[in-house]
């Protein structure tokens, strides 16, 4: 695993106090929202491989989490996080490109705060075994929606993806993994393929049902 990231540390939308590590200076550049049983250390097998293929990305605690800290929004307002996120990678001079990638919790989230985005800001968002959320039809945003054809959140997020009316693709891999459990399944490597090619392309044609 490569460990050449840098710590930063970032202010929520809402004053709370958030953590993360910063892999790679290339102008595309992820953000990498984690699940509910899951941290920021989590994605960085992801995070490496990103890497590699000259994509930046931002990984961190949401509030509650490690050394994060809730803003005047309350311990659930994760959404608030991502706009902060977002505001920081704004503001690093080598960032031209920004995605979204959240899983099942922050999945969730991402969705949220791509509600207050247009596609000349956000190039899309990725959203990996999402928790069901109202008004995914108001986001501008194109919407990549995967996960596991036999999980608890498929029917849910078969529905989100009806509702969006921006561009969207959806991919169902094979099993019941939810979010980044799909990580530690045979679905691996093709998952990773998928979220480097809506990252480098935003291939709107990419998924499948």
């Amino acid at each position: 695993m490569n460990v050449n990231f840098k710590e930063v540390n970032f202010e929520a939308a809402d004053g709370g106090d958030i953590y993360g590590s910063l892999f790679g200076s290339y102008p595309d550049i992820v953000i990498l929202a984690h699940g509910r049983v899951f941290n920021k250390e989590s994605y960085y097998d992801l995070c490496d491989v990103l890497l590699k293929n000259k994509i930046s990305s931002l990984t961190f605690d949401f509030r509650g989490y490690g050394n994060s800290k809730e803003g005047s929004a309350g311990l659930n307002a994760y959404g608030e996080d991502i706009i902060g996120a977002i505001k920081f990678v704004q503001g690093l001079d080598f960032v031209k490109n920004i995605t979204l990638l959240g899983s099942s919790m922050g999945g969730a989230a991402v969705l949220n705060a791509a509600k207050l985005y247009k596609p000349s800001e956000i190039k899309s968002v990725i959203a990996l075994s999402p928790v069901y959320v109202e008004g995914v039809d108001f986001i501008d945003v194109p919407i990549h929606y995967i996960g596991s054809k036999e999980e608890k959140f498929a029917d849910g997020i078969k529905k989100m993806h009806a509702m969006t009316k921006s561009s969207k693709t959806i991919h169902f891999f094979n099993g019941s993994a939810h979010a980044q459990n799909i990580f530690a399944t045979e679905s691996k490597e093709e998952l990773i393929s998928l979220i480097i090619s809506y990252i480098k392309d935003g291939n709107v044609n990419a998924g499948k049902a």
